[in-house]
């Protein structure tokens, strides 16, 4: 089958067309038929060597399929399914996963792109425990994003701890989690500021539902953009998804007992934190990883149901892949870009 594969690490053009066997499930699993494959950041962070992957790597973990072969009878009922898959495949059975935190597994298959081949293919393994049915309602592209590009953000906020009422700042708001983070906050009721880098993402911004779009705001310009919408001292919380270019800005744009929750972080390295600030403000900062099963189950209710809107997508051939990392080092692109085999 055709893959799009690392050879070495660095810019996009490191990513190349290779040739490899098409996998076979074992006992337990399925394989699926990529029929849509979303190209993330953390793809762009793995293919620059800024995180651990392997230079001969099969990137791509946002995946939408059809399951087109299993590997034992018990899963019968599984071929011919569209599926939308959570990125790390668990094992279903180990201390993480018995308390629901199977996106903290480190015993099973692992994480497409890092642990296991990736979606930049035509075909992937999964099973059961990381893959949700998709309604027809859902096509392909959108599946694709919906666990890591809705399901990350979903998660995010139930961290944050906002509903509506509250004030939420989202940095990195234009991108393919922001973007859709920015939806699914205002559809609580949230006051959304969205933090961005470029003007031209502005509309897009407000048509998701911010109410305030602020292009390279200092803490400054987020407080008073907070306290014409009633929110005097700061906001409630922070997504904070670019991680060290914002995260002073994200402390400092709080308000009492305010809330960091970090989900990226585009340019890997220490952060620092001001600890006097933290503490007199009793603030808190905690990390949030990718969705489960049980989250992306409720992001696909929330879309099939019409509760929240098709997140922005732009398809391409998978071919062109190099040409997506491109935009996406370019911080061109509004939304996500899916390649399809």
């Amino acid at each position: 089958m055709a893959v799009m594969a690392l050879h070495g690490h660095g810019g996009p053009s490191v990513i190349g067309m290779e040739r490899i066997p098409v996998p076979r499930a074992a006992p337990g699993e399925f394989r699926v038929r990529v029929l849509a494959c979303g190209v993330c950041g953390h793809d762009a962070l793995a293919r620059s060597g800024r995180i651990p992957s392997a230079s001969d790597a099969v990137l791509g973990h946002e995946i939408a399929g059809v399951v087109d072969s299993v590997g034992d009878d018990s899963l019968a009922a599984w071929l011919g399914r569209r599926v939308a898959l959570v990125q790390r495949r668990p094992c279903g059975v180990c201390a993480d996963c018995l308390t629901g935190s199977t996106n903290q597994c480190r015993s099973g298959p692992g994480f497409y792109g890092d642990d296991v081949q990736g979606g930049y293919a035509e075909f992937v393994l999964a099973d059961p425990l990381n893959a949700v049915l998709l309604p027809d309602s859902i096509d392909d592209a959108t599946g694709a994003v919906l666990s890591c590009g809705v399901g990350t953000g979903f998660r995010a906020i139930n961290a944050s701890g906002c509903g509506s009422g509250d004030a939420l700042l989202i940095t990195g708001s234009a991108g393919g989690v922001g973007l859709n983070a920015v939806a699914l906050a205002a559809s609580r009721g949230i006051s959304v500021f969205a933090a961005t880098s470029s003007e031209a993402k502005g509309k897009a911004l407000l048509e998701a539902g911010a109410v305030e779009v602020l292009v390279r705001p200092d803490a400054g310009t987020v407080r008073a953009a907070a306290a014409r919408h009633g929110f005097r001292r700061g906001v409630n919380a922070v997504l904070e998804l670019t991680g060290a270019p914002t995260f002073a800005l994200a402390v400092r744009s709080l308000a009492p007992r305010g809330r960091v929750v970090l989900v990226g972080n585009v340019d890997p390295r220490t952060l620092g934190l001001e600890g006097g600030l933290v503490i007199v403000k009793e603030l808190s900062v905690t990390g949030s990883a990718h969705a489960t099963r049980e989250d992306l189950e409720a992001v696909v209710e929330l879309v099939a149901s019409g509760a929240l809107l098709s997140p922005r997508t732009h398809s391409r051939p998978l071919r062109e892949v190099v040409a997506a990392h491109a935009a996406l080092d370019a911080r061109t692109q509004i939304g996500r870009t899916v390649v399809i085999p």
